[in-house]
């Protein structure tokens, strides 16, 4: 158990160093005071990820609720219980 548990440590980390200059760009209409018409969920940034050919489940992106205005944000990815990873999203408004 105790290899196994390094390794799965192991390969998180080795992951958050790649993703370590991941930025991820969502763009979403908005209306006034740059208020989003939907929201942003963590789903949608777990989509986005895979976009850029990192396959995270959206049950590790944590967010404390959906992003609901543009601008940035950090969102915790939790690869691994013991490996967190603070991910910048921009928040766009759609042309």
């Amino acid at each position: 158990h105790l290899r196994k548990d390094a390794k799965e440590i192991a390969d998180a980390q080795e992951l958050a160093k790649l993703m370590g200059s991941v930025t991820i760009t969502i763009s979403q209409k908005a209306g006034e005071n740059d208020h989003l018409f939907g929201s942003v969920t963590s789903g949608d940034i777990a989509a986005a990820l895979e976009k850029q050919g990192y396959n995270i489940e959206r049950r590790k992106v944590h967010l404390d609720e959906p992003i609901k205005t543009l601008g940035e944000f950090k969102v915790q990815v939790r690869l691994h219980r013991e490996v967190t990873l603070e991910l910048p999203v921009n928040v766009v408004k759609e042309a």
